[in-house]
């Protein structure tokens, strides 16, 4: 094993997970968990054809020539060189060795990139005067200590192992490898290979490896949630099965001692349930886990690499990086299903009559209707602050309700008890907001720009919508209505005058956009990518896929007025929808689109739909009220 060394930043990277030392002779699994050479190979022994990652515990196959043929982490040695070079910096006692003439105690005058080392002032000099010499580059060492240049530039000049007197300037892109000069006429001919200068491409790996970062955020950020969900379930099951066996109990003493056998039974059956559903949410737990595992690391290389890796050190891990970045944006939560906990007693009918059971040990499966929602309180109708005509809402990260406040040209924000909390002024009238990771507030409305606050409610930028023949739409004939986050950290929003949704990064940026069906009046994203568009007024609600393929359309579940408006999801991939026209929240499964029940009747001319943090309490916009339902437990 190595031997242990300080590490002064991005310890996590470089320490082995095996010995918890430095790295030495890094080698990178599939997953990007890096280890020494020697800790895999000992880890690895006694096994031929498979090995499994310490950390996230995945099989990957080993190499035909064994784990050595595992790829060389580059970027942990430039990591180390680095942290290596801060403390040498930094180290007012350190003699430093010339790497030229060896003398160690003179004054180190600077790092030479091509040499990679430090040197003296004498063979600073000799740089400077030996034609030689002339085509290294010196970093003054003063200003890598000051911080006026970045430690990453000590990295960028490396020299091909074929032709040592050659720096690898070049990324062959048919090859997938960096290359020097002399190796782009031998082994990488330019009539049949595709060469790019090294800083040119790095800049587009530079830019595809940060729009990954930004997806996987989006993905870090549900794993978060879907855990918190399933501790909650797992919190909820150990009470409900004490208090089913203290139901348990009392049934069982109306029926005195000849009960006393199925008593122990019942008792028995409860445990093995709790043991298995707790097995069952364990395992779910752990396989998140590992995915933030495999999320933390990916990312934390990811963002290091792009912030201060060379271009060569981005040019190596390019690949690794993406594979690995692309699967993990792409990974598809599975539900959480929260009627596991739901463990409790029913109860046989005791009477006069001497029974022999006392009832049966139930578990709820998943719910086949919606359960009961109450009206538990209103709000927003009275005073200086009410509703002049709610459209959209959405809950904050603090647990606010947002409401887009359209008559009254403002996004206002209510405490969940109903208590006024502020107001931004949104001009043109906002239909929608959202919420986004970092805590802003997204906003649409009937000019040709969305708009973004921050918590403050301080307009931090502007941008508008493109359509899907690229031309900008920042026209007067562009509205801007439907608006959602997707499970990649993107922005869609829906124009209803051209019929499309635009797709963007959080930042503003275009990234596609596609047409649909209908006016897209409001906009949802399941927990299986799918986007969901209702457009009101006797249109029903069209399903497409991540792309805008269309996939479903759904209908009213009985012959009634349907005018579908505002949309939520659950934590259960089920939609909720309000029916603006009959005054109706229906529920329907994401997955297949059948229907599953009405949550409630409650409500006048229904709009924005949100759910609580919690999930249970569902918050209904209506045009000059809010209204929460509470779900009673069964």
């Amino acid at each position: 094993m190595a031997e242990s060394k300080p590490t002064s930043n991005n310890k996590d990277l470089t320490e082995c997970g095996i010995c918890l030392c430095t790295i030495e002779e890094p080698k990178a699994l599939p997953c990007l968990h890096t280890f020494c050479l020697k800790c895999l190979t000992q880890w690895a022994e006694g096994k031929t054809d498979t090995i499994r990652c310490p950390i996230c515990v995945q099989d990957f196959s080993i190499p035909g020539d064994g784990v050595k043929a595992f790829r060389t982490n580059f970027f942990i040695n430039t990591l180390k060189d680095r942290q290596s070079a801060t403390e040498t910096l930094h180290s007012e006692d350190y003699n430093i060795p010339c790497t030229s003439c060896g003398v160690i105690g003179s004054k180190s005058a600077g790092y030479c990139t091509t040499c990679a080392g430090f040197i003296c002032e004498l063979c600073d000099g000799m740089h400077k005067r030996m034609k030689c010499l002339n085509d290294h580059k010196v970093l003054p060492y003063e200003d890598l200590k000051t911080g006026k240049i970045d430690l990453k530039n000590m990295s960028q000049n490396k020299k091909c192992k074929v032709h040592e007197d050659q720096l690898l300037r070049f990324y062959c892109e048919t090859c997938g490898v960096l290359t020097c000069r002399d190796c782009t006429v031998v082994d990488h001919p330019a009539l049949s290979h595709s060469l790019v200068n090294l800083e040119s491409v790095s800049k587009g790996h530079k830019k595809d490896i940060e729009q990954l970062i930004e997806n996987c955020e989006g993905v870090k950020k549900r794993t978060e949630a879907v855990l918190k969900m399933v501790a909650n379930v797992s919190d909820q099951l150990n009470p409900n099965a004490t208090k089913a066996k203290a139901e348990i109990d009392e049934s069982f003493n109306k029926a005195l001692k000849l009960l006393e056998n199925n008593r122990d039974q019942l008792k028995r059956e409860v445990d093995k349930v709790r043991a298995v559903t707790k097995k069952q949410l364990d395992a779910q737990t752990d396989e998140i886990q590992v995915l933030q595992t495999r999320l933390q690391t990916a990312l934390q290389m990811a963002t290091e690499v792009v912030k201060t890796g060379s271009d060569y050190d981005l040019a190596l891990i390019y690949t690794s990086l993406k594979t690995n970045l692309t699967e993990l944006r792409d990974v598809k939560l599975a539900p959480v299903d929260k009627q596991k906990a739901a463990v409790h007693f029913k109860s046989a009918h005791i009477g006069q009559e001497t029974t022999q059971k006392l009832g049966s040990v139930l578990v709820k499966q998943r719910k086949e209707g919606v359960g009961v929602w109450k009206l538990d309180r209103s709000f927003g109708d009275v005073g200086a602050e009410k509703l002049k005509y709610g459209r959209g809402v959405a809950i904050t990260q603090e647990g606010d309700i947002a409401v887009a406040d359209m008559a009254d040209s403002a996004v206002k924000i209510y405490k969940k008890d109903g208590q006024f909390k502020s107001s931004i002024t949104v001009p043109d009238n906002p239909w929608n907001v959202v919420v986004s990771s970092d805590g802003k507030l997204i906003v649409t409305n009937l000019s040709a720009s969305v708009s973004i606050y921050d918590g403050k409610g301080n307009q931090k930028h502007q941008f508008p919508t493109k359509s899907p023949d690229n031309v900008s739409s920042d026209t007067r004939d562009t509205t801007h209505w439907g608006l959602a986050i997707d499970n990649y950290n993107n922005l869609l929003v829906g124009e209803t005058r051209q019929k499309y949704i635009s797709k963007h990064h959080l930042d503003g940026t275009h990234i596609t956009s596609f047409k649909v069906p209908i006016s897209p009046v409001f906009i949802t994203v399941s927990l299986d990518a799918k986007i969901f568009i209702s457009g009101g007024m006797d249109t029903d609600v069209h399903i497409l896929n991540e792309n805008g393929v269309h996939l479903q359309t759904l209908t009213a579940p009985q012959d009634s007025g349907w005018s579908p408006y505002g949309m939520c999801c659950t934590s259960t991939n089920e939609i909720y929808i309000s029916n603006t026209s009959s005054g109706v929240i229906y529920c329907y499964s994401a997955e297949t689109g059948a229907y599953i029940g009405c949550l409630t009747k409650d409500v006048s001319k229904p709009a924005g739909l949100a759910l609580m943090n919690d999930e249970n309490q569902l918050v209904v916009v209506e045009d000059y009220c809010i209204k929460i339902f509470k779900v009673q437990n069964q």
